[in-house]
């Protein structure tokens, strides 16, 4: 596994998770919850990236089963 991949997948999508939490906030009018939507929206997305990508590298090639 590589290892600057799987994080570099985790920080990207931790901003992407970031942006949608903003949007959220703004959405709602909560000024109170920027902060939670914040970190909820980057801590979500940085652990579904680096687990996608994980996943993703640790796929057999079809190669193997021939």
């Amino acid at each position: 596994m590589n290892i600057r991949t799987i994080i570099f997948s985790g920080i990207m999508t931790a901003l992407i998770g970031a942006m949608l939490g903003l949007a959220i906030n703004h959405i709602s009018q909560r000024e109170s919850r920027k902060t939670v939507a914040l970190i909820v929206g980057s801590s979500l997305g940085f652990f579904i990236g680096s687990g996608y990508e994980a996943i993703q590298q640790n796929k057999p090639d079809e190669e193997d089963f021939e």
